[in-house]
């Protein structure tokens, strides 16, 4: 496991998104990344499969 702070959008499945964060990185056995996902308000954290397509990182830094 790797901790980080990474800002997110996260898109739900009825098509909205929301903002979040990332708080940690992990690869399972099998080779799938999966993330430890918060999103905004004061949701817990979420173990959650890595999804590009649902999961978009944001910069986290000065571009």
């Amino acid at each position: 496991m790797r901790w980080v702070y990474q800002p997110v959008e996260v898109q739900y499945p009825d098509g909205g998104w929301t903002l979040g964060r990332i708080n940690a990185w992990w690869t399972d056995g099998a080779g799938e990344l999966w993330c430890r996902l918060r999103t905004l308000p004061g949701a817990g954290p979420q173990w959650r499969r890595y999804d590009p397509e649902s999961i978009l990182l944001l910069p986290s830094a000065g571009i």
